[in-house]
């Protein structure tokens, strides 16, 4: 017996041995096409060189400073690096705050957005307001923004009572589109029900509005209608609330930008970063704030009262770097954004299995949605839990996908994530839409059956 905690006790997991570019290999010597970057992260693919010796050179000069103390060369020219491309709110005056992961990111962001407001000596701005279906992470605030009922459940009672609005999603939109919904009126009412909320629970009140870009791992890579979020910037600067975009997902070239977000023309005042940044290699988060809000500390106390142990650690600051250099060396996020078509057409595959839904994204990031029926977009019986059966069904046939649920009113609903590395082959590409398809075809046998009895 296993002393390790695996997150589920009642299942078994292979052990990983290796991995290389767009493949990794179990002790079993199985090989799996790594079609969702791990969770999402590994955007540089597997057994990267360059970034193993940036490690072991950082790890031969120190490994550890801490940010209390020192800072170090890789973390400072890491900053610099991130800053010089942000949106242009962020470009001279702006900082970088690392971390070791998403959650942490969050989590800092959300006590940067208070400490911007205790600063200037408005100390009743406190209240964070995010939206249903979305996950921002497991740490105590992350999870009392996140608005996905199943992650929070356990833990209700320890959590702030944040206050959630609908999703824009527009296979599901409220307004009840036989297809999907891409009228931008609808996304304008959605946006304004960020006002409405603002206003019931007052102004005074409200610091931040925390949104990822396109939905990730809690609705399956939904973008918004058109015009939402240039609705939301304007109801934010309107009421001097906060806009936090969480691209912990989307950031760092996934959706074939540097940030997600700017695929919308806005720009926002803090910026959560992770999973892409170091690419795997090592821990590395980061939240980017906007010049206003680093000058908010510094015309007062100068202290944001926040801080890990392993914040701005060295070796993951060198990682990051490296892969940053990388990306630009091998210009990988113009490439995601040249084969976004390329991954959408072989992707319109899935829908022969008669159990897709909906096929939605940008640049490499993918969700398929999971229905029983089609025409009525009648999800599956959440207990079958289909998006875990279709990630096993993968799995089996060597294709790494990632699974989610709750899509449908927080409880229903299935669908898979496909995100796979930046540098993916033409022939990984044709291998991973084959493995997908016979993945469905074989979950859409087994659970239309199910339905049936």
């Amino acid at each position: 017996m296993s002393s390790f905690f695996y997150r589920n006790l009642k299942r078994q997991y292979p052990e990983i041995s290796s991995g290389k570019g767009s493949w990794v290999v179990d002790c079993d010597g199985r090989r799996y096409l790594d079609a969702c970057s791990g969770a999402v992260v590994c955007n540089i693919g597997h057994g990267v060189v360059e970034i193993n010796e940036a490690i072991q050179q950082q790890l031969s000069q120190i490994a550890f400073a801490h940010s209390s103390q020192f800072v170090s060369e890789p973390a400072l020219l890491l900053a610099e690096r991130l800053i010089s491309k942000a949106p242009s709110r962020f470009r001279n005056g702006g900082r970088a705050y690392f971390v070791s992961g998403g959650s942490e990111a969050i989590e800092t962001a959300l006590k940067m957005a208070r400490g911007y407001f205790y600063e200037q000596g408005m100390v009743q701005k406190r209240i964070a307001i995010a939206r249903r279906s979305s996950y921002h992470g497991s740490t105590h605030g992350a999870l009392s923004v996140t608005g996905h009922p199943s992650r929070r459940a356990p833990y209700l009672p320890m959590l702030v009572d944040s206050p959630h609005i609908s999703p824009s999603y527009p296979y599901r939109c409220p307004c009840e589109s036989p297809a999907t919904c891409v009228s931008e009126a609808c996304g304008l009412t959605l946006a304004n029900e960020l006002e409405e909320t603002i206003l019931k629970l007052g102004a005074e009140n409200v610091m931040a509005f925390v949104a990822e870009p396109v939905v990730g791992a809690a609705l399956g890579a939904v973008a918004p209608h058109p015009g939402y979020f240039r609705r939301v910037r304007e109801i934010c600067d309107a009421h001097n609330v906060l806009l936090i975009a969480d691209e912990v997902m989307t950031g760092m070239g996934r959706l074939g930008a540097e940030h997600g977000l700017s695929h919308f023309g806005i720009e926002a005042d803090l910026i959560a970063l992770g999973k892409g940044l170091a690419a795997g290699y090592m821990p590395l988060a980061a939240v980017l704030a906007s010049r206003k809000v680093v000058a908010a500390f510094e015309a007062n106390s100068g202290v944001f009262e926040h801080g890990f142990t392993y914040s701005a650690h060295p070796v993951s600051c060198a990682a990051g770097l490296a892969v940053l250099r990388y990306l630009d060396e091998h210009l990988l996020v113009a490439r995601v954004a040249e084969w976004e078509s390329k991954v959408s057409q072989n992707l319109e595959g899935c829908f022969e299995s008669g159990i897709v839904g909906d096929l939605r994204g940008k640049g490499f990031l993918w969700g398929l949605e999971i229905v029983s029926d089609r025409p009525s977009k009648l999800p599956f019986k959440a207990n079958l839990r289909v998006s875990q059966g279709l990630a096993e069904a993968a799995a089996n046939l060597g294709l790494l996908v990632y699974p989610g649920s709750g899509s449908v009113a927080g409880t229903g609903g299935d669908h898979v994530l496909v995100a796979p590395p930046f540098n993916l082959s033409e022939d990984d590409l044709e291998e991973l839409t084959v493995r997908l398809k016979t993945a469905l075809e074989h979950v859409a046998v087994k659970y239309k059956n199910a339905m049936a009895n």
